[in-house]
């Protein structure tokens, strides 16, 4: 059974919406950042950010992320900055943390990355 729902997930995007204990707005992110999933991110950051001082992404749930997904956290890191929004990367999964040191963009995104 854990094997159907593992594969169920695969290429899929599952975004959930919480607080934090001192009320910042979160997505937890579970499944794949990719081309055909990113927009989907994008789409959750553009809609809160104006709305916020403060986001969250949890990005402990995401095991895949691809250049397109990269450059969507990326874009939407930007787009966040521009609404006045500062975008935090929190429990960032290994895979994904690696990916962040490899390509550079740790230093862009600074103390607002955070592994789990």
């Amino acid at each position: 059974m854990e094997n159907q729902n593992t594969l169920s997930l695969q290429g899929k995007l599952i975004i959930e919406h919480s607080a934090s204990d001192g009320g910042t707005p979160t997505l937890v992110c579970r499944g794949r950042i990719t081309m055909e999933t990113a927009n989907h991110f994008r789409t959750e950051i553009k809609t809160l950010a104006p709305k916020h001082r403060f986001l969250k992404a949890d990005l402990g749930g995401i095991d895949f992320v691809d250049s397109e997904g990269l450059g969507s956290i990326l874009g939407t890191y930007i787009v966040a900055l521009s609404h006045g929004c500062d975008l935090m990367l929190v429990n960032v999964n290994s895979r994904v943390k690696d990916l962040l040191d490899i390509t550079h963009l740790e230093a862009v995104f600074g103390n607002r990355s955070r592994t789990a």
